[in-house]
């Protein structure tokens, strides 16, 4: 199985590794997700990222979720070899995170990680607020970590919180002032260290995940 589509970031005397997919407009391969790999390797977790068909060939436009699903399904195989036995987290930015949790949900009690860490959960498309994606999410058998920007213009923040209350594994870590991108307005950070800040919250839920066994 090829795997130039993935990026391994090894961590010393790791307790777990986090599969991480991109969100829909960028590679894994960005300052950002650099720093999320620098965040969790600093926290003791080990990260493979991947990125999706579509953007391994150039194109814009997301390829069906039933693919997306799939090309889930190939890395958490080169995660678990990877892994020698350590437990497997999934993660993902948006569209990712949303394809891991359609995943886990269809798998239930054979899903493959050990539990999910949504990088801004895409609550609804923009102005759709009414139109929620959050019906298979009840089905999801482990742990949910949600970093959410409060001003996230695909997770309405109340929206987030009344989903985060209604589900039984899920917790909550909300980024003051975050959009999509978890950028604050009025503070200018580079991506890569937003996205270390975003691994070590990451990294926290993680390794308590593992210890509760």
């Amino acid at each position: 199985m090829a795997e130039d589509w993935t990026t391994w970031n090894p961590a010393r005397k790791a307790v777990a590794v986090c599969v991480a997919a991109q969100g829909a407009g960028a590679s894994t391969r960005t300052p950002f997700f650099d720093g999320i790999a620098d965040g969790l390797v600093a926290g003791g977790v080990s990260c493979l990222r991947f990125d999706f068909p579509y953007t391994r060939i150039g194109k814009k436009a997301p390829d069906r979720p039933a693919v997306l699903i799939e090309s889930w399904r190939e890395a958490l195989t080169i995660a678990e070899r990877r892994a020698k036995g350590l437990p497997l987290i999934a993660s993902g930015k948006s569209l990712g995170g949303r394809m891991a949790s359609m995943l886990a949900a269809e798998d239930g009690e054979a899903f493959a990680a050990r539990a999910l860490v949504f990088f801004g959960y895409p609550l609804h498309a923009p102005g759709r607020a009414d139109a929620p994606r959050t019906q298979h999410l009840a089905s999801i058998t482990v742990p949910m970590l949600f970093i959410q920007g409060t001003s996230d213009a695909l997770a309405r923040f109340d929206l987030i919180e009344d989903t985060v209350r209604w589900l039984k594994q899920a917790r909550l870590h909300s980024i003051e002032g975050g959009d999509h991108s978890f950028r604050v307005r009025g503070k200018k950070r580079p991506d890569a260290e937003i996205g270390r800040d975003l691994g070590g919250i990451a990294a926290d839920f993680i390794r308590d995940v593992v210890r509760s066994g």
